[in-house]
């Protein structure tokens, strides 16, 4: 409610002005758009029998009958649709179906835009008043009885004031006692002022035949009243002093229910001249005929005034009288302007309206609006939805936005354009190393080295972390645009690529660097492709560029698309796998000089449904990609500790040894120590037994800490063979401080042992290392006797490839274990135990 609530400046407090409004003896309330109570005073309640809280939110068809109820919509309608006043007579049934006479005064409630938020209203009972009247009409035949029903005081009194007859139905509104008022003159009886103006009234009804609209107060016993007289001279007087009726009416009621709205306008008045908005109106001469006190304040008083005669900029003057001039016309002018206030630029909402009476434009009215601040807050949520909070380029949403438009451009103008997504090469290291400061700073310069090197109508985004994005709108016809965007890439590159100097304000320094960056590009042309889709595809070739060694560019390619769509797909039937247990471990089998089978490698297969089996060269990588290598590889050791425990139990493979390979990522796990143990405890595996194959890779990283967990593993009584030897980056620092068992010669060496000078003379290395280090040696991949006998000639004495055996299911390889003697075949008989599945770690 606008008086209620909405007042925060004006003359008294709130709480105040309500306890007044409760206390008045007229019917006080207001209403929302939606007719809706917002306010009741006391007696609103009293009449209706509710209390506050039961009224507030209702509309009338909540509170009264439907043909009631309608009649109070049409009158409110008439305010909040037309925006004027009403003063009408409403008839409601209420105390238990008895109907109730008001006088009703309701106007409009404007907000601070002017705009209408709901009425009020002051509802006066005048029933009595009201059954009286509709008694006089009943009975205006019969004027004894209307005399008789007539509410008002009535006497007869002579030109001297003298009263000769009275009628009062209500005898406590005279003035005296009867036996005090015959034959007494209003002098005698009324107060100075009261007896005066009765015998003007007397004067004025002599000459002119009748006088009314005279009012005045009366003290009486049940407090002051308000009567208004109307006089008329009487018929037939034609002897002595002329004598007059003098109808004498009780106003009182009608006196508070006009003093009410009179408050109420006041305390509009106060509302307008105490909201920080600038109201004023001008007449059809264009001087000001209302201000309220901002506008004076601001302006000085500006009544009678024409804009011309302000001292305002001339600029200002020229933009007021156009929008003046077209409220003149009929028009509603709302729109945001700027001017000085002092020294200072601020913006306002200007709103001018014509006002109308009786359909003819008589004026403007407006008002403006201080609405800087709140610009400048919807200025900055603006920037935080479609701007980057650090680079300040437009982000994802923005630039989906632009590059949606671009499509539709290029379509329009029949011009290719590219989209450039480019990633910066080693940033996580730069974060890392140095700090979030100092990844900040670079993302700055490198936004900056963007917008500066950008074609006028092209634009550059960010799309998060370290990926930004350009928008190559209208390349040139005349031009392959393949050819365009790889010569904008490449200087972009190459403006990127230049060394840079990173201020650290937080640590107080400076911080050379120089950084290079992946780019991928895709070609537009109309829009055939999706703004997504044409992201995703420069997102495949980014990752190309990323591929093929950094710092280059790559253009998308569908068939390269189509491998990553297919690998796409493998990633989610791998995780399938995981969840379908579709892994199967297989045993190659490892033998020594005498070709006596004194152990395996675990190796694992996959199973697929649909596709067969799957190359471990296939999914393996992509499980290191994805980290399913961490839980694939703890599915193989608990399936080769489970196996270990099982030969443990019969001579004849107690004594075999099981290799597993374990992947860098895996290892590196903080708890990986702590759950091989749990393994081997839980199975009662013996760890001796147990042999992990390691690549060289593992050991370039965090040299000290994989150590440390070898030797924990190693008290254990686990084994360590390390796998692939010289195809990496083999370090004798290294080695000799590893806790090593084994070194396995690799494949590739073998394959070419015979046919190629330089493999062989790896191979008798490594084994010439191996004694000497005091490490055992076993070479992989031997497929031929010929390559058996060189290996053996040269002193390494374990084995494994296909000239002893393909990788079997655990069924075949303990079958190829009972083969080998009679003993064995009859301690293998209760080993038959269904092929292990697992969900595994590497294999081959």
């Amino acid at each position: 409610m606008t008086i209620i609530q909405d007042h925060k400046q004006g003359p008294s407090d709130p709480q105040q002005l309500r306890a007044v409004l409760d206390q008045m003896e007229t019917c006080v309330y207001t209403k929302d758009l939606s007719r809706r109570y917002t306010y009741v005073n006391d007696l609103v309640c009293k009449l209706l029998g509710r209390p506050r809280e039961d009224l507030l939110g209702r509309r009338a068809e909540d509170l009264f009958n439907t043909d009631d109820a309608r009649r109070l919509h049409q009158h409110d309608d008439t305010v909040l649709e037309q925006g004027r006043s009403v003063t009408c007579e409403e008839v409601l049934s209420i105390d238990e179906g008895q109907t109730r006479h008001f006088w009703s005064i309701k106007q409009p409630l404007r907000d601070a835009q002017g705009r209408i938020a709901g009425l009020s209203g002051v509802s006066t009972d005048i029933t009595a008043r009201k059954r009286q009247e509709e008694q006089l009409i009943a009975v205006k035949n019969h004027l004894a009885a209307t005399l008789q029903a007539m509410p008002d005081l009535v006497f007869e009194v002579d030109l001297n004031g003298r009263y000769h007859h009275y009628h009062s139905p209500l005898q406590h509104l005279l003035a005296r006692p009867p036996e005090q008022l015959l034959g007494k003159t209003v002098h005698e009886v009324l107060p100075p002022e009261a007896a005066t103006l009765c015998m003007r009234a007397l004067n004025e009804a002599l000459h002119q035949g009748r006088s009314g609209g005279q009012q005045f107060a009366l003290p009486l016993p049940g407090g002051q009243r308000w009567f208004e007289l109307s006089v008329s001279r009487k018929a037939g007087d034609t002897e002595g002093l002329p004598r007059f009726i003098v109808i004498s009416r009780d106003i009182t009621d009608r006196r508070e229910a006009e003093q009410t709205l009179r408050s109420h306008e006041s305390l509009l008045r106060a509302i307008v001249d105490n909201t920080p908005v600038e109201y004023w109106a001008r007449d059809l001469e264009g001087r000001c005929i209302m201000e309220n006190a901002l506008v004076v304040e601001r302006w000085g008083s500006l009544l009678g005034k024409r804009l011309e005669d302000t001292h305002t900029r001339p600029e200002d003057v020229a933009r007021w009288q156009a929008n003046n001039r077209r409220a003149y016309a009929g028009e509603v002018v709302d729109e945001e302007i700027q001017y000085l206030v002092g020294a200072e630029r601020r913006t306002f909402q200007n709103v001018v309206a014509p006002v109308r009476r009786d359909g003819q434009i008589v004026g403007i009215v407006g008002f403006n609006q201080d609405i800087t601040e709140r610009k400048a807050a919807a200025d900055q949520i603006r920037s935080l939805a479609f701007y980057d909070a650090l680079t300040r380029l437009p982000n994802r949403r923005l630039m989906f936005d632009r590059l949606g438009q671009a499509l539709v451009n290029s379509a329009r103008q029949r011009r290719a354009g590219a989209l450039l997504l480019i990633d910066l090469d080693h940033f996580k290291e730069l974060n890392d190393t140095q700090g979030h400061d100092a990844g900040d700073r670079l993302l700055l310069e490198v936004a900056a080295r963007l917008t500066t090197g950008l074609r006028p109508g092209d634009t550059a985004a960010r799309l998060g972390g370290d990926e930004f994005v350009v928008i190559l709108e209208a390349l040139d016809e005349q031009v392959d645009a393949t050819q365009q965007a790889e010569e904008i890439a490449q200087e972009l590159q190459a403006r990127l690529g230049a060394p840079c100097l990173l201020q650290l304000p937080a640590q107080h320094r400076m911080l050379s660097h120089h950084f290079t960056s992946s780019i991928g590009i895709s070609i537009f042309n109309g829009t055939d492709v999706s703004a997504e889709e044409l992201l995703r595809r420069a997102d495949t070739a980014m990752y190309q560029a990323k591929a093929a060694g950094r710092n280059t560019l790559r253009f998308y390619d569908p068939q390269l698309q189509a491998q990553v769509e297919a690998r796409a797909e493998l990633a989610a039937d791998l995780r399938r796998a995981l969840e379908d247990d579709q892994f199967l471990l297989y045993y190659q089998p490892q033998v020594d000089a005498n070709g006596r089978i004194v152990g395996a490698e675990a190796l694992l297969r996959w199973q697929h449904p649909l596709r067969g089996m799957v190359s471990p060269a296939e999914f393996i990588p992509l499980a290191e990609e994805t980290g399913l290598i961490v839980p694939l590889g703890h599915q193989v050791l608990e399936s080769a500790c489970r196996q270990l425990a099982l030969w443990a139990r019969h001579p004849a493979t107690a004594k075999l040894s099981l290799a597993v390979n374990v992947s860098a990522h895996q290892f590196r796990q903080p708890a990986f120590v702590a759950q091989l143990r749990e393994l081997l405890t839980h199975f009662d595996a013996p760890p001796s037994r147990l042999k992990l194959e390691l690549t060289e890779s593992l050991l370039l990283d965090n040299t000290d800490d994989t150590i440390t967990r070898m030797q924990s593993l190693k008290q254990l009584g686990v084994g360590f063979s390390l796998d692939d030897f010289g195809t990496g980056y083999s370090s004798l620092a290294y080695l000799k401080r590893l806790p090593l068992d084994q070194l396995k010669i690799d494949q590739s060496f073998v394959r070419d042992v015979l046919t190629d000078a330089n493999d062989a003379a790896i191979a008798r290395t490594i084994v010439a290392l191996g004694n000497t280090l005091g490490l055992a040696v076993i070479a992989e991949g031997v497929e031929t006797e010929a390559q058996h006998r060189f290996l053996a000639d040269n002193g390494c004495h374990a084995y494994q490839g296909y000239l002893f055996s393909r990788p079997l299911p655990l069924a075949g390889f303990e079958a190829l274990l009972s083969n080998e003697s009679t003993v064995a075949r009859q301690a293998l008989t209760p080993l038959a135990v269904p092929p292990t599945r697992s969900v595994g770690a590497v294999a081959r």
